[in-house]
């Protein structure tokens, strides 16, 4: 009598699945290997057959397996998470942001993690659940951080990497536009174009990105010997920016005929004022300038002049960054600035 055989993963010999969730161990079974042979067949840089690899990457697509992802990450001590502390997303410059690094770490094979705190809030609180997640890395944006925090993810080796802000701390990173640069660069362009009279819109004076686009503002002018003739406070919002309008060209309130604004979203509000409550043409009275680039800016009915922010380049420089590991050098050291570039539109 002749004995037919068949090989391990043949469907004749296979066992039966469970019900419920296929797991490494129910493959393993089935096809008649050690667990570990179905792990390693899912990590390309392993040592396995192709022949045993396309066996079991077969039989997981047919059965709907996938590997645990956590589990893997232990073993690597790697979670492959980066984590985003974003304080709000009113300005379409966040979502903007988050959408590219999301799309970047997954092309490196990573995820994020997204945390939310109010517009400008304290990140501090998140801190410990974010380290509970074992997160490889951490990215700041639009909140803060306090040092003794960011000493603490120092010492667990989290790096963390501040952007679209300037931080005084020699443990974390900063990507940033070059503002104060940029700053100057807007000033330098309304002196192209014959203003004298020129104000500033505000967002949070304790933030370096109000702060250095200020600065860069005010040290443009005096190249001209010109000074601000106002600046008001917009937070950075809309309806702040309409607010500071409504300040700025009030009765009794000295001539404007340029406005520079932190963000664009207060230099729609601005343009909104304007259009809407006084008799001023823009730019032939009143030139308009915002900050960011954001897709409203370039829409027909605002044509808005901004500084654009480069923000893809922004989030390659930041996973570089995440990539090192915590600084270990000064300030200076510890800033990546990214060039960005005035877009002349009919505003201004």
């Amino acid at each position: 009598m002749t004995r037919t055989t068949t090989s391990p993963d043949c469907p004749a010999q296979r066992p039966p699945l469970p019900a419920g969730r296929t797991t490494a161990k129910h493959l393993a079974e089935r096809l008649g290997v050690a667990t570990s042979t179905i792990t390693r067949a899912f990590d390309k840089d392993s040592r396995i057959s192709d022949a045993l690899r396309e066996r079991i990457l077969g039989l997981a697509q047919e059965v709907g397996y996938t590997p645990n992802a956590l589990a893997r990450s232990l073993n690597r001590r790697k979670t492959g998470i980066i984590a985003l502390v974003m304080g709000g997303m009113s300005n379409p410059f966040y979502p903007a942001l988050l959408e590219a690094l999301s799309l970047k770490l997954r092309q490196t094979g990573r995820q994020l993690l997204l945390f939310v705190v109010p517009p400008g809030g304290d990140a501090d609180a998140l801190t410990p659940q974010l380290l509970q997640y074992q997160v490889d890395g951490i990215v700041v944006t639009a909140a803060r951080l306090s040092s003794h925090m960011s000493t603490l993810c120092g010492h667990q080796g989290v790096p963390v990497v501040f952007v679209n802000r300037r931080v005084e701390a020699a443990n974390v990173w900063s990507v940033c536009c070059d503002n104060q640069r940029m700053g100057m660069a807007v000033a330098e362009y309304l002196m192209t174009r014959n203003r004298r009279a020129c104000a500033f819109v505000s967002g949070d004076p304790g933030i370096s990105t109000t702060s250095d686009r200020l600065r860069g503002f005010e040290e443009g002018l005096a190249l001209h010997g010109l000074r601000l003739v106002a600046c008001a406070p917009g937070g950075y919002t809309f309806d702040g920016g309409r607010e500071a309008a409504a300040h700025l060209f009030a009765a009794g309130q000295p001539a404007v005929d340029a406005v520079f604004c932190a963000n664009d979203l207060m230099a729609l509000g601005v343009l909104s004022y304007l259009r809407l409550n006084t008799s001023l043409r823009v730019p032939e009275d009143v030139a308009v300038v915002g900050f960011d680039d954001i897709d409203d800016a370039a829409r027909p009915e605002n044509d808005l002049t901004t500084v654009h922010q480069p923000v893809a380049e922004m989030v390659d420089c930041a996973i570089r960054l995440l990539d090192e590991g915590p600084p270990n050098g000064s300030l200076d050291e510890a800033l990546r600035e990214v060039s960005g570039w005035l877009v002349p539109r009919s505003s201004a």
